[in-house]
């Protein structure tokens, strides 16, 4: 014969207690002397590592909505006289600009220094 899910729960864990509310489990409250708390050094090297982690993934993420926010220039029509008018008359400085970008992307540091977005220039 088979078991009611509460039956298995209270075969299986023994030491645990809970309560039956319809069809879910609540109160479930666990007690187990084979769970392995994380010691204090552990907690705060690990919080540490995330401390020093922080800064690099702010740089990081900068620096994907920097060139996010840029990527329009670097289409070959945006430039293109024959095809777009008016056009970029500058692409090439975008492009030297999403480079610096880049690299700070790639290589996240701590303290970063963003090149300055330059202005767009327009034929007429």
């Amino acid at each position: 014969m088979a078991a009611t899910v509460y039956e298995a729960l209270v075969a299986l864990t023994p030491t645990a207690k809970f309560s039956v509310v319809g069809n879910t489990y609540s109160g479930i409250q666990w007690f187990s002397s084979n769970i392995q708390k994380p010691t204090e050094e552990a907690v705060t090297a690990e919080q540490a590592a995330l401390d020093a982690q922080a800064p690099l993934t702010a740089c990081k993420n900068q620096a994907s909505a920097l060139l996010s926010a840029t990527d329009w220039t670097s289409i070959a029509d945006v430039a293109n006289p024959a095809v777009s008018n008016p056009y970029l008359m500058n692409q090439s400085e975008f492009l030297s600009y999403r480079s610096q970008v880049r690299a700070l992307a790639v290589n996240p540091v701590a303290n970063p220094v963003f090149p300055t977005v330059p202005t767009e220039k327009w034929s007429s």
